[in-house]
């Protein structure tokens, strides 16, 4: 099945298992998830958690402020569906909202109807500024 065909469910499945997959060929334990987010354990011991979001390119992903609060322990995920057979994936600490910079978003949406948000702009002329959270080897050494 492509994923143009996938719908909202599916996607979310899609990107969790992804996400889950990397973290356990790192040695991690990934509870099942909670609330959006995966409680991680590092082989180290050290307990995490991952934000996950599947976007199709020209997306935007945000998580309000109130469920996603920066720490040194949260992060994250987006798995990028692109033209490409395999998607993209990349990581960003939640500190990294604390001095937002394009592509990441920080809305503090004063007197409008939705929540205070952090997000990031996924569209195509974002992705230059994007490939600096490349989901890499490096980005691996979080979960060490």
């Amino acid at each position: 099945m492509k994923t143009s065909d996938l719908g909202r469910a599916e996607l979310i499945a899609l990107g969790r298992a992804i996400v889950t997959d990397r973290l356990a060929s790192l040695g991690c334990t990934v509870a099942p998830p909670n609330s959006g987010k995966l409680d991680v354990q590092t082989a180290s011991g050290r307990a995490l958690e991952v934000f996950v979001s599947t976007q199709r390119l020209g997306g935007y992903a945000f998580w309000t402020k109130r469920r996603f609060q920066p720490a040194s322990n949260r992060f994250a995920a987006i798995v990028l569906l692109t033209d490409t057979p395999e998607p993209h994936l990349y990581l960003l600490p939640s500190t990294e909202w604390l001095s937002a910079a394009p592509p990441l978003k920080d809305r503090p949406n004063v007197g409008k109807r939705s929540e205070p948000e952090y997000g990031i702009t996924l569209a195509r002329s974002s992705l230059p500024e994007l490939e600096r959270y490349a989901w890499d080897s490096e980005a691996d050494d979080y979960f060490r």
